[in-house]
C-alpha cells in the first residue's frame, strides 16, 4: 500500500492524537489510509493560490476552528510532502502577500508545526472551565 500523507501526520492520526483545540484535522485514521482527495476543500485551495501566488499546490489537512488560519501540505509533482505552511486566508480573490510565495521558502515540517503553531494556541485556550467541558 502506497502511503500519500507525511508519516509524523499519519502516525498522529494512528494513535488518536487529533484534538488539538482550537485546530482539528480534516483526515481520519481511515481517510489517511486511502488515496488523498485532491478536490476536497477546493474553496481554501484556490483562496491560497489567490492570496500567495504560490509556485506549488497544497492539500489542506488543518483548519483553526475560531478563524480562517488553515494548515496546508505542500504538494509537488502529485506529493504530498511533509512541508507545512499556515496561512490566515482572507478569501478576498487577490493576492495578500508582497511577493509571491516560493516553494524554497517552505520548511517547517508537520512536527514543528504542532510545537511551533499548535501548542501555543493550545496554550492560549486552557481554563479550569475548559478542562472539564464535554
Amino acid at each position: 500500500m502506497k502511503n500519500h500523507l507525511p508519516l509524523p501526520y499519519r502516525w498522529f492520526l494512528a494513535k488518536g492524537l487529533t484534538d488539538w483545540q482550537p485546530w482539528y484535522f480534516q483526515d481520519t485514521d481511515v481517510t489517511a489510509r486511502a488515496t488523498p482527495d485532491f478536490a476536497a476543500n477546493q474553496f481554501a485551495k484556490t483562496a491560497f493560490q489567490q492570496e500567495t501566488g504560490a509556485d506549488f499546490d497544497v492539500y489542506l489537512f488543518a483548519r483553526r476552528q475560531d478563524r480562517d488560519d488553515f494548515a496546508f501540505f505542500v504538494v509537488r509533482d502529485g506529493k504530498i510532502e511533509d512541508k507545512v505552511v499556515t496561512i490566515h486566508l482572507s478569501f478576498a480573490s487577490k493576492r495578500e502577500l508582497s511577493s509571491p510565495l516560493r516553494y524554497e521558502q517552505v520548511s517547517q515540517g508537520f512536527t514543528a508545526w504542532l510545537r511551533d503553531i499548535v501548542m501555543d494556541d493550545v496554550e492560549e485556550w486552557i481554563s479550569e472551565e475548559d478542562l472539564y467541558d464535554e
